[in-house]
């Protein structure tokens, strides 16, 4: 029988259960020590505190530790396959998704980034392009395939969820380079609509995107550009809180290049979307997309998968409660000597 997890990353929280029984182990060492200070005699020991009570503590400790467990088990979501059903056939497009991570994307003319609100944009767009094959690029001075084409969106989600401008040590707007990878990153295939789409500000562009688009257009690939920032623009961010200066000490502002950008996209016999409303954006670049001619992508089996988490849901409830119920009645004479309080 095979089980998978629908969010494993929360499993790593399990790691905390050594520290949360170290912790209890040490707890219980320190109350033993106190009592033998006060009580040398075994009997008075006993008397003071008998066994049933430090099994009571530790019984209470290991519940609320397989409860948190449990709760975490909750977290990452176990499922079971379950009957198959009859599967699809999908229909859709190939796209390679640039994304430009240079440092003008932290710009926060569009809040809290550009590089956010772009990252977000994608987020909503494979969100509609579940039949369609996507693939990630990166760019900044040097161009690279984060994800090449795929119909798994949930990867291209997670990996969508890691871009920062940090992957990149090279600064520019390398447009042309990023274009020329997503035109090798295609298939063979001649009967589907391939499209390369570009997030970006336009800004500081390496000259070659213009004749990068071209190329993409001849071989029946469009170019669709996406502009990310505002006219107004903004300052770019480093630091401390600061801003990028130039050499004379004053704050750079950088501006959405809107020309540079329409530019790129009637080069590429593509569309140019541009719009600081999200929602608005996504669905222009969305009906774009539409246009283009589909194929299939491959076969979508829906095998239904059972959820398990709310077995485990139950179980650390019983445990809570249990817990709640196994009292911990104080001895009079602990309680008056207040031997087992904090120092």
């Amino acid at each position: 029988m095979k089980f998978i997890f629908h969010s494993p990353q929360y499993l790593y929280l399990l790691l905390l259960l050594a520290p949360m029984v170290g912790l209890s182990i040490y707890s219980f060492y320190i109350r033993r020590r106190k009592l033998h200070r006060y009580a040398s005699n075994p009997e008075m020991r006993t008397t003071l505190m008998p066994e049933r009570v430090g099994r009571k503590r530790l019984m209470r400790d290991l519940m609320l530790i397989l409860s948190f467990a449990a709760l975490v088990i909750v977290l990452a979501r176990p499922q079971m396959p379950g009957n198959k059903q009859e599967g699809e056939d999908r229909r859709g497009i190939e796209a390679m998704i640039c994304i430009d991570v240079s440092n003008s994307m932290l710009c926060p003319d569009l809040a809290p980034s550009r590089l956010n609100f772009a990252k977000r944009s994608v987020q909503r767009l494979l969100e509609r392009m579940q039949s369609d094959k996507v693939g990630l690029i990166v760019f900044a001075g040097k161009a690279y395939i984060q994800l090449p084409i795929t119909t798994d969106l949930k990867t291209a989600q997670e990996f969508l969820a890691n871009i920062s401008p940090s992957m990149l040590s090279a600064q520019g707007t390398a447009i042309g380079e990023a274009i020329s990878l997503g035109i090798q990153s295609f298939s063979s295939r001649e009967d589907i609509g391939k499209t390369i789409i570009v997030m970006t500000d336009g800004e500081d562009h390496e000259g070659d995107a213009i004749e990068s688009a071209t190329a993409a257009a001849k071989q029946g690939i469009r170019v669709q550009v996406v502009g990310i920032g505002t006219a107004e623009g903004g300052p770019i961010p480093v630091a401390d809180g600061q801003y990028l200066k130039d050499e004379d000490g004053q704050v750079v502002t950088t501006h959405f290049n809107s020309d540079m950008c329409r530019s790129i996209a009637e080069a590429g016999q593509g569309s140019f979307v541009t719009s600081t409303n999200q929602s608005d954006l996504v669905e222009a670049l969305y009906q774009e997309l539409d246009k283009l001619p589909k194929a299939n992508t491959g076969r979508l089996d829906h095998s239904g998968y059972l959820e398990l988490f709310e077995v485990w849901a139950w179980l650390a409830l019983v445990l809570l409660v249990a817990e709640c119920f196994i009292a911990e009645r104080r001895n009079r004479i602990l309680m008056k000597y207040n031997l087992f309080s904090h120092e």
